[in-house]
């Protein structure tokens, strides 16, 4: 069986330019796209990072190639294990933009390597976070003021088509029917277990 380098790539929104990481496929490369997937999806997960962590396990690649570490996710603990996983099967994965190849030519991580990929992998977390808290704090200065977050009035019955078109509520409609499961869509999202469920139930009547 011929061994190939598999190219990952990834897009967080459909609208969003893959070109850039797709200029840099070479011949021969086996490639594997996810267009309108969150980084914070656990990477297997993913439609193209499970089907390209079935074919490492199925032997058919060589090397994992991606145009930049935050293209393999932005969730620190999924992505210090997947890289771990690729690893155990004694895959490199070189990170282009970054000038980083995980393993040296005998298979082994050295300790300049592994200091570097966890550094990244802290600092993609770290703005994730940062601007997260922007989000909230944006959101705990507009309550204070009624006439700009008037919020829900008690009693009020909210429309099927007003729910649905809420950004937050396509999101989740968007990752349910990619059949990720609800635990992490919660972590995706940072909503609770019960929306989740509250909008599949809402799913099925429609």
């Amino acid at each position: 069986m011929e061994k190939k380098i598999g190219y990952y790539l990834r897009t967080s929104h459909y609208l969003q330019s893959i070109q850039t990481q797709e200029e840099k496929i070479e011949p021969g490369w086996k490639v594997y796209k996810d267009e309108g997937v969150s980084g914070r999806i656990d990477f297997e997960n993913r439609p193209a990072g499970k089907k390209l962590l079935q074919d490492i396990k199925d032997g058919r690649i060589s090397m994992v190639k991606t145009m930049r570490l935050e293209r393999m996710g932005r969730n620190l603990q999924d992505l210090v294990t997947t890289i771990n996983l690729i690893h155990s099967y004694g895959i490199p994965i070189q990170f282009i933009s970054e000038g980083i190849t995980t393993l040296d030519e005998n298979g082994k991580q050295t300790p300049t390597t592994g200091l570097m990929v966890n550094l990244l992998s802290s600092v993609s977390d770290f703005f994730y976070h940062q601007n997260r808290e922007k989000t909230l704090n944006g959101i705990l200065v507009a309550r204070q003021d009624p006439s700009k977050y008037p919020g829900k009035k008690k009693g009020a019955v909210q429309k099927l088509e007003t729910y649905l078109n809420k950004p937050k509520v396509k999101k989740m409609r968007e990752l349910i029917k990619q059949g990720n499961s609800v635990r992490s869509i919660t972590r995706v999202l940072n909503c609770s277990s019960n929306s989740v469920y509250k909008l599949k139930k809402v799913l099925k009547t429609i």
